[in-house]
């Protein structure tokens, strides 16, 4: 019986009179009719038994045959092509007069031509669709070429969005390249436009004097290229200006599109008018070469200093905690007389010589402890330990012997629950060592200015901890001394400060604030990204606080000056982080002061600059009305009788080296590895040290950079005209060798050498080495230095199939050991040795030193 709703012949096949069947049984029965033809035929000849045959029970197992029927036409794709095109593909090619049939295409009005070309079906409407809706086409009825037709209707539902975007966000031109071609990409081509806006200052550093376009309007239609160019004359004027100047470009107002992604274009104009400055050469550092107190022990370095009686070095490893003693009466040829193990007493931070008595600052175990200062004599036997305040940083004489001072610096323990207070320590060593004691030492708190600290922050002292008194946050970091000994000025680094003292009576005299220095002013620029691939040191909505490190004094027409290297440091404390970046989600920007605060927050612009989380919230609400940086990436001086700034280096140290080819592919590197530019989200080059030399009646300060490394030399003689006079670096570019991370730096008069020359000696924390350089000052006429025999010194050496350096200029010829010459160069200062075969060589120059290199 059959089930209910079925028919034999009509929807059921009953296969019991189907040939073969054994009185009308049929186990099992296949389809031998016909296979091709309309549905419904098709449906007939299987419904009927006679189109099958049955096999009785009990038979072999059959063999079936390959079924072969045709598929159904299908549609396998349907794509929007533009505001008024679709495209549709079918699974087989088209009877041409079905598929062009507008009538088989409902749904969708304005359908005017179809085009068929084997299985796709072009459809042009001739109104476009509207941005944003939602359609719904209908196909029905279409047959495929052999005059099947489609078993059911296929409704494609779409809707026409119109995109536009940038080609690039991040954009750079040279001042020199005539036009920028700045394309707009269109997703599909439609009927629309949309506004190209140039967004002036403060989005932009450039202006019409730099390029030719003002806003206007992009008409687009269904027929316009996807990839919309639109040409800026780049203006190639003759006047300096800084290295990187950008404008903002924007997609505005879109009439039929939607703007996706970012709308707005950062471009940067390569200024080919402003160059680094050229060092004038009045003196000249020779690298003779390097030394490891350590041996091979890879220990840090961060002080060193001369006593000339003895002609020893003292140098201090605070990781390892030792004093080393170094003979320097030959000074290519260093060696060490002793070294003292300074963790017995604390450890050692600092170390200074003078009149034969070795002074070592030295902290508690428990650095929010008071510490010590713990003397020895030339030989490195003992010879007292007095108390001095929490973490004595740093250490030094005065000019006339007879005090030694410290720098205290109070540094909060990690967690920052306890904070110590700042101060200095003065001790008084004129009665001889031999007859000192605790009650020589004065330990000057700063307590007596915490009834002024409202005065003095709004003067520009920073406070960081809200919940500390002001005597506690102040951070001594370096003291400078005057000439006659009278007076001391104290870097508060952290607090980006000045304290003076009165050293005839031990008292502080005031605190004075340093500034901020302006990065929006042209001069003082530079290259914020880590992340762009490009030297770009452009100028930024961003004020900065020098808070130097080393610090120097010096008189010039009748005033003192102090000489700052302006570093910069964050107070990073477990729950207390003063580091932020400008793009972190917790960075909000005022929207008054900084309405172009997304585009500074790009990644290629100022997003990942590092700055301070805890100085420019002057309202106290969720954004930030200045944006504060930490360390000027420069050297300044200061007038300390007007406390004014006299003197900043400004981009200097970054144009310089970046645009030096001896040194320009270490540009911003970290001291730990050659990676450029990896420290420009932070602080630079980092100047670190200072010392002060007068040489033939000139002053020249010399600045140790700590990250790119190397000795800056200025002419500061007079404050109002300094001058640059020198650059050296030992640092290798081809691989991560030579000196790395000067920090204390230290000048050796002529008279006071053993070889009646100067010598400047930079200790560098990181490669845990001293750097020498020997001073030729020769352009000076300098008795001592006139007619010395000159210097020539390699390296690296052995080089590893690379650059090899020299210490100066120098016309060489260079000969393999068969006496073979095989290169020759004028004006020099390094060798590639990249195409020489391992070997000895010999480098010759045209005064007739001869060194040998080993190239490996």
């Amino acid at each position: 019986m059959l089930p209910a709703g079925l028919v034999d012949g009509t929807n059921a096949l009953n296969t019991s009179t189907a040939p073969g069947n054994d009185a009308g049984n049929a186990v099992n029965a296949y389809y031998n009719g016909v296979q091709t033809g309309t549905t419904a035929a098709l449906k007939t000849a299987i419904l009927n038994p006679a189109n099958w045959l049955a096999i009785a029970g009990g038979t072999p197992a059959q063999t079936w045959p390959v079924w072969n029927f045709p598929s159904s036409l299908q549609v396998q794709d349907a794509v929007v092509i533009n505001n008024t095109t679709l495209q549709i593909t079918f699974n087989a090619n088209l009877n041409t007069a079905s598929a062009s049939n507008v009538a088989n295409y409902t749904g969708v009005a304005n359908l005017s031509s179809i085009n068929v070309v084997n299985n796709i079906a072009t459809l042009t409407f001739s109104a476009p669709f509207a941005s944003a809706t939602n359609y719904a086409l209908v196909i029905s009825n279409i047959q495929d070429a052999s005059g099947t037709t489609m078993a059911c209707p296929y409704t494609y539902n779409f809707s026409f969005n119109a995109t536009l975007s940038l080609a690039s966000n991040f954009i750079t031109v040279n001042e020199d390249a005539g036009v920028l071609n700045f394309v707009v990409n269109l997703a599909a081509a439609a009927t629309g436009s949309v506004d190209l806006v140039v967004k002036s200052a403060p989005f932009s550093t450039a202006d019409s004097n730099d390029f030719t376009f003002t806003t206007r309007t992009l008409n687009f239609t269904s027929a316009s290229s996807l990839a919309q160019t639109i040409q800026i004359p780049i203006i190639d004027d003759t006047t300096p200006e800084q290295q990187a100047e950008y404008f903002v470009l924007s997609l505005e107002n879109p009439v039929g599109y939607t703007i996706t992604g970012n709308p707005m274009a950062t471009i940067y104009i390569k200024d080919n008018d402003r160059t680094a400055k050229v060092p004038n050469n009045d003196i000249q550092l020779n690298y003779i070469g390097s030394f490891d107190p350590s041996g091979s022990n890879n220990s840090t370095c961060e002080i060193v200093v001369h006593d000339p009686v003895s002609q020893r070095l003292f140098t201090t490893s605070a990781v390892a905690g030792y004093l080393d003693i170094i003979d320097f009466a030959d000074p290519t040829a260093l060696t060490i007389v002793t070294s003292i193990n300074m963790n017995p007493y604390g450890g050692v931070t600092s170390v200074a010589v003078k009149n034969g008595i070795v002074a070592v600052a030295s902290p508690n175990t428990n650095e929010a402890l008071d510490g010590s200062v713990v003397f020895f004599n030339t030989n490195g036997v003992f010879q007292k330990q007095v108390t001095v305040g929490a973490l004595p940083d740093m250490i030094t004489f005065t000019p006339d012997g007879t005090k030694v001072l410290t720098a205290n610096e109070g540094q909060p323990n990690a967690d920052y629950t306890v904070d110590p207070e700042g101060s200095v320590s003065v001790i008084d060593i004129s009665g001889g060592i031999a007859s000192l004691s605790q009650s020589n030492v004065t330990t000057m708190l700063f307590t007596q200015f915490n009834s002024q600290e409202s005065a003095l922050i709004a003067s520009g002292v920073r406070k960081l901890k809200a919940s500390s008194t002001l005597s506690r946050d102040l951070e001594p970091e370096y003291i400078t001394i005057s000439a006659d000994s009278q007076k001391a000025w104290v870097a508060l680094q952290e607090n980006n400060a000045i304290a003076e003292i009165n050293l005839t009576n031990n008292t502080y005299t005031s605190i004075w604030a340093l500034g901020t220095k302006d990065m929006s002013v042209v001069g003082n620029g530079a290259d914020i990204s880590d992340n762009n691939g490009q030297i770009l040191i452009a100028n930024w909505p961003i004020k900065s606080f020098y808070q130097p490190d080393g610090i120097a004094t010096y008189s010039a027409g009748g005033s003192n000056y102090i000489v700052t290297a302006n570093e910069g440091d964050e107070k990073e404390y477990t729950g207390f982080v003063e580091r932020i970046t400008v793009g972190a989600s917790g960075y909000g920007l005022d929207a008054v002061n900084y309405p172009q605060a997304a585009m500074l927050k790009e990644s290629y612009n100022a997003g990942r600059f590092r700055v301070s989380a805890f100085s420019g919230n002057s309202d106290a609400d969720a954004d930030f009305e200045q944006i504060y940086a930490l360390g000027g990436r420069s050297f300044s001086i200061f007038n300390t009788d007007t406390k004014q700034l006299v003197f900043d280096s400004g981009d200097d140290f970054e144009m310089y080296t970046a645009f030096t080819p001896s040194i320009s592919a270490l540009f911003n590197a970290d001291h730990e590895d050659n990676v450029a530019k990896g420290r420009s989200r932070a602080k630079g080059p980092e100047p670190e040290g200072v010392t002060l030399a007068e040489i033939a009646g000139k002053t020249f300060a010399f600045i140790g950079l700590e990250r790119i490394g190397g000795v800056m030399v200025y002419d500061v003689t007079n404050p109002n005209d300094v001058k640059f006079v020198d650059y050296k670096n030992n640092r290798s570019v081809s691989a991560y060798a030579g000196d790395h991370g000067p920090e204390g730096i230290t000048y050796i008069k002529a008279e006071n050498s053993p070889t009646n020359k100067g010598y400047i000696i930079v200790a560098n924390e990181i490669s845990g080495t001293l750097t020498l350089f020997e001073i030729n000052a020769e352009n000076l006429s300098v008795p001592g230095f006139e007619n010395e025999p000159k210097t020539f010194v390699l390296f690296p050496n052995p080089a590893v199939d690379g650059i090899v350096y020299f210490n100066r200029i120098a016309d060489i010829e260079v000969f393999d050991y068969t006496g073979k010459s095989i290169h020759k160069a004028k004006q020099a200062l390094t060798i590639d040795t990249s195409s020489f075969a391992s070997g000895i060589y010999l480098v010759k120059t045209s005064e007739g030193i001869t060194k040998k290199l080993v190239v490996k």
